[in-house]
């Protein structure tokens, strides 16, 4: 009988861990996808962030175009536009051979 014993908690020992792995085998695919929808989850947040704060920008700048004229103005200058009896002066160096400087 105690070969029995033993060939049965052998058994039943090989049963609980073949159990164990199987259930391990079900649960870490859907543990790394987890992980993966989590880390999109945040990569998402972060992206909703950064546009919530550019359509605020974009929102500050609206309301700077409909009621500060010197705001319309340096938009303007800076996209070349001059008024009428304005002048426009260009500069070019003779190292980059005729092309305009950058005006950082």
């Amino acid at each position: 009988m105690t070969v029995l014993k033993h060939i049965t908690a052998w058994m039943t020992a090989l049963v609980m861990m073949l159990a164990l792995v199987g259930f391990a085998m079900m649960f870490i695919p859907q543990y790394q996808k987890h992980s993966a929808n989590e880390q999109r989850l945040e990569e998402l947040r972060r992206d909703r962030e950064r546009e919530e704060n550019r359509l605020q920008d974009l929102r500050v700048r609206q309301q700077r175009f409909q009621t500060e004229r010197s705001y319309v103005r340096k938009v303007a200058h800076e996209i070349g536009m001059v008024e009428p009896h304005e002048v426009i002066f260009r500069f070019y160096d003779d190292e980059n051979h005729g092309r305009r400087r950058n005006r950082d």
